[in-house]
This record gives structure tokens, sequence and C-alpha cells, in this order.
């Protein structure tokens, strides 16, 4: 399995480009990771290891549109201990190291999406020194997901990346946003919750007049830990790592229905198969992965 991979890039309307930047593995817990969906179900879509873990990918996507460069998500990035990287399963995971392997210049990034403060998403903020791993770029982050992180909830406790992001912060680097707002032009960030209290989706592309809903070159979404692979699609599927479930399950069948009905292109943060894919609804009444 290599460790850092670049895809082909895809264009949307609009003008914005997308590329997955595969940044690496981890390997979480297979009952935490589908949590409320019985094992005879998730058992026939993966395999597990030894240690009951699921091998999935690190994702990142590169986006380009209207001169900038946006990334989407950092990794679990070099700061962690041996001992946590093996319990993890982790191999590679620096999203600087990921881009300077594939001939990008983590310098010319213009924008950092943190998905949400988990270490695999929010982990490779900082560089192994403590300071900004994207010095030119501009960190955004839910407002919400900023507030929960310096909350007292006991969930929370020790698992969001509160350091990397006081540390963003104190370089003048970290952009709070509040709600659904455009990056750049064809880049929306969206407050989607469910997940975490501030976890956001990334819409891509330039919204389609009607009658095009299908065009191939329309929009996209990264779908962060909301559905964080292709298995999770079904929208009742939450994990136990969801903060919120019935929120997940509201904001998910919206948005999946939403994602069918208009045609768009998915990317998946953990999903280790070629992306992107689409989703079609089922004569059931439900939602699949088209691929």
């Amino acid at each position: 399995m290599s460790t850092y991979e670049i895809g082909a890039a895809r264009a949307y309307a609009g003008g914005a480009s997308v590329r997955v930047v595969r940044a690496g593995w981890f390997r979480p817990d297979a009952g935490g990771f589908f949590g409320v969906v019985p094992r005879p179900l998730w058992s026939r879509l993966v395999e597990t290891d030894e240690r009951g873990r699921l091998a999935c990918r690190l994702n990142l996507l590169l986006v380009e549109a209207d001169g900038k460069r946006v990334l989407v998500e950092t990794g679990t990035g070099v700061r962690m201990d041996a001992k946590d990287r093996d319990i993890k399963g982790v191999e590679g995971g620096d999203p600087v190291e990921a881009l300077r392997a594939v001939g990008e210049d983590p310098a010319s990034i213009d924008f950092v999406v943190v998905s949400h403060l988990h270490y695999d998403h929010a982990g490779g903020m900082l560089d192994s020194d403590g300071n900004p791993a994207f010095p030119n770029a501009r960190y955004v982050v839910q407002r919400d997901e900023a507030e929960a992180a310096h909350g007292d909830e006991l969930r929370l406790q020790g698992i969001m990346e509160v350091e990397q992001l006081d540390a963003v912060r104190a370089a003048g680097q970290l952009a709070e946003v509040n709600g659904e707002v455009e990056l750049v032009g064809g880049v929306r960030v969206m407050r989607t919750g469910g997940h975490t209290r501030g976890s956001q989706a990334v819409l891509i592309g330039a919204e389609q007049p009607r009658g095009r809903a299908g065009d191939p070159a329309g929009r996209a979404i990264f779908w962060g830990d909301l559905i964080p692979t292709r298995w999770q699609v079904p929208v009742r599927w939450t994990s136990a790592y969801d903060d919120y479930p019935i929120d997940a399950i509201e904001v998910r069948n919206v948005l999946v229905a939403r994602a069918a009905a208009e045609g768009w292109d998915c990317y998946f943060t953990h999903d280790p198969g070629d992306l992107p894919i689409r989703i079609v609804a089922t004569e059931r009444g439900g939602f699949r992965a088209a691929g």
C-alpha cells in the first residue's frame, strides 16, 4: 500500500478543480467505526486485521479555484508519539511531506479547511517545531468547533486538537467561520454538525441551473466525518464516534438526498477506494454508493 499519492485533476462548474492527495493510512477499531451497525452487515463490506481494525485512508483534497489553492484536511501530522501511532495504525499522515512527495509546495496553500478537530483531521496543522505547517494559509474552522474544543464537555476532553488550534490562532492564521461561507469562487464550507458540534463539509463548484443537475462537471462535496467512507452512505449508519448521532442522521438525510438528486461527485475523508463516486437512490427509498 503506497503511503503518498495524488489523483488526476477533476474539473467542476465555475472553474474549480480537485485532486485527491492520499496522505497515508490509519486503522480505527471496526466496532467503533460502524457504531450501531450490526457486524453481520458491515463485515460483508470490509475486512479487519488481527486487532479488529480497518485499513482507512487519510484523504486530503487539493482544490484550485479563483486563483487560490485550498487544502482540505491535514491528516494526523507528525506530533504523535510512536506508541500512539502503533495503537492507531498510522502510516504517513504528514500533510507537508505528502504534498512535497507529489510535487506540490506547502507554501503555495492559501486556505486550509479543517473539517473538525479530531487527531486524524487536525493533527497536521503544525509542524514538528510547533509552527503552522502551512505558513501562508488561513486555517478555516467553524466557530462552534473552536468553542467546543475549549468547552467543559467530558466526552471531548483530550480528543480535540486544542493546542494546535491555539498555536494557529496565536500565529494570526485562524479564520473562524459561522455556518455556510464562500472561501473563494466555487468553494464553500458548510457547517453540518452531527459528528462533532462544529463539523463542516466542503461544497465545490458553482451551483447548477435547473436542467443541468446531472452534468458531470457540476458540483462536488467533501463530507468530512459526517460520512467518512462510501460504506456509511446509508443515512442511519452512524458511528460510535459521532457526538450527536440524531443530528448526524437528519443532516445526512437532507444532504445525501440532494447529492443523489443533483448528481454531485462525492469525496470521502477515509475511503480507501477510487474517488469520487456518485450516490443514487434505491427502489426502497434509501441510498447507495454507485461505484
